[in-house]
Formats: structure tokens, sequence, C-alpha cells
């Protein structure tokens, strides 16, 4: 069954908020769509923008709890890929985050493509990092995401999910094409 503005509207806390946002999510994104990452974009479009934005920054959100930003590049670096990032970053208003990743990709762009052919083996992408300078720059911006996230608690950026539903509910479910008919007529 598909989440409601209601369910949101009445979760208990931010923790329940996330959880329906999260069973939401699972339920629309199989996990088949998940693992072809063709088939991840086409669902993302189809989904209401607040979950699209959830969708989209959730690999960034993983990165930055159990690595850094560098990392994510080596795991993330497809343009839609990033552009889903950023966007996600932006619809949950996470602006300061938002602009620090977008300044990471300038800093990473020449180096994508290097990045997109498996040119650099994961034992050997600090070096690489390092190398092309790409450390010393990234490295300031890890601080200032880290120290964000630390801000929003325990529940990291996915703090803002729950934050983005309670302030736009409509955005994060699928409307009802019942609830249409009733509202035409």
């Amino acid at each position: 069954m598909s989440l409601t503005v209601e369910e949101i509207r009445e979760a208990e806390d931010n923790e329940e908020v996330i959880e329906l946002l999260t069973d939401e999510l699972q339920r629309l994104i199989p996990d088949a769509a998940q693992e072809d990452r063709d088939r991840f974009h086409k669902t993302l479009a189809t989904l209401p923008r607040g979950l699209r934005a959830m969708a989209g920054m959730h690999f960034f959100d993983v990165s930055m709890s159990l690595d850094d930003l560098g990392w994510h590049f080596a795991n993330q670096n497809e343009d839609r890929d990033l552009q889903e990032t950023l966007n996600g970053l932006r619809e949950l208003e996470i602006t300061e985050v938002a602009d620090l990743f977008e300044k990471a990709v300038a800093v990473m762009e020449p180096y994508l493509d290097t990045l997109r052919r498996g040119e650099v083996s994961g034992e050997e992408f600090y070096d690489w990092l390092r190398l092309i300078g790409a450390e010393e720059k990234i490295e300031p911006m890890n601080e200032l995401i880290w120290a964000y996230r630390e801000k929003c608690g325990e529940l990291g950026l996915l703090e803002t999910w729950a934050t983005y539903a309670k302030k736009y509910p409509e955005r994060c479910v699928v409307p009802s094409l019942f609830k249409f008919i009733e509202d035409w007529d």
C-alpha cells in the first residue's frame, strides 16, 4: 500500500518518518532496479520529487557515513548519478552540502573518465587522489559535510528527509488515482 500524506503527518518522530519513507522507496524501487543503473534512473524519473531527491542522494549519504567525498566519486561517477545527487541535495534544501558537492564535482570533473574506465583500483585510489591534487581540495569539504551531518543528529543527512517530508508531505507520496477522481468530482 502506498504511503499517504496522513501517515507522514501522524508519525510520532523523525525516525518513524524516515522508516515510512525508506519503506516506500524500497517498494517503489525494486532490487532489480537498484542493481541496473539504467532501470534505476528510469524508475527515479517516475517518483514524486521528494522521493526522487531522497533516492538520488542516498548513496552520497552512505559514502559520507562510511567513507568520504573522494571515495564517493570512486563509487558514483556517472553524470546522471552525480546530477541526481546534486538535484536531491538541492530539493531537500541541504544547500550548504549541495554547494560543497557541486564544488567537489568540479574538482573531479577532469578525472571522471579515468574512474569510469576503471583505471584506478580501490587500493591505489587515495594515492591517485593525492597525485592529481584532488585530496587536498576535497578534504576541507569532507570536514564541512561531516560537521553538517553531525549537526543533523544521530540520523545524519537522513534527518533532512524527515524535515522535508513534514514540510512537503505531498511531494513524498505517489498521487492516488482514487483521490484524484474524488477531487475531480
